[in-house]
């Protein structure tokens, strides 16, 4: 017997309130108890659905949907940081490579027109920091008003990361060790920075593509 629209409404609801609030995991999990509970239905079909639905979830797994939910994050996870890493080295590679000599090139002229060297990279820093704000707005804000997805969900992961980076520029930045290492740091520098931030532009890239992917697979869908 095929289960109904508001059975697997019924089957949805259950799983957010049991903790699966991305909506992709929600729909491999529904997928999978509604195989079972038709099979059920065909032998039985006076039964309780209610009642069916936590009898599966106890006999899904020993902790439930943690285990399930845990790895696919990490594979998830890992799959964003592999698709991140091979666009940032791309960016080393004809033609991007000409963008990011450019783009070295240019904040090495800038960095010239500044008497103290250290105002240049505050100005950096604080590119750095509004991405790193931008990263914040989308973890805390954006993602709690529309449906979530896990695959798209690498946020709050990538602005760990991005931060920390941030906070370690910002050590370096320091007068007394643009003064200390002088010039030849001062270009290394610009071209961490410069790592940076294409390190960013990769993830925000990444991120795009995998919602245009989620939004096309889920078109009825408010997209995060």
């Amino acid at each position: 017997m095929e289960i109904s629209k508001e059975q697997l409404l019924q089957i949805d609801k259950y799983m957010y309130a049991c903790g699966i609030k991305f909506h992709d995991v929600r729909i491999e999990i529904v997928d999978h108890f509604a195989n079972i509970l038709e099979q059920k239905l065909v032998d039985n079909p006076g039964l309780n659905l209610e009642q069916e639905i936590i009898e599966i979830h106890k006999n899904f797994s020993d902790s439930g949907f943690s285990k399930l939910l845990k790895e696919k994050t990490k594979w998830v996870t890992k799959k964003f940081y592999k698709q991140t890493l091979k666009h940032f080295i791309a960016f080393f590679k004809l033609p991007k490579i000409i963008f990011s000599a450019a783009t070295f090139y240019g904040l090495f002229l800038l960095m010239n027109e500044f008497g103290n060297k250290e105002n240049f990279f505050n100005i950096l820093q604080g590119v750095a920091l509004l991405l790193s704000f931008r990263l914040l707005f989308n973890v805390n804000i954006r993602n709690t008003k529309k449906e979530q997805f896990l695959s798209i969900n690498m946020t709050h992961s990538f602005f760990n990361v991005f931060y920390l980076l941030v906070m370690l520029f910002r050590f370096l930045d320091s007068q007394m060790l643009l003064n200390l290492l002088g010039g030849f740091y001062q270009i290394f520098h610009i071209g961490a920075y410069v790592l940076l931030f294409l390190f960013y532009w990769s993830g925000e890239y990444v991120y795009r593509q995998n919602k245009i992917e989620v939004q096309k697979q889920y078109p009825n869908i408010l997209v995060s």
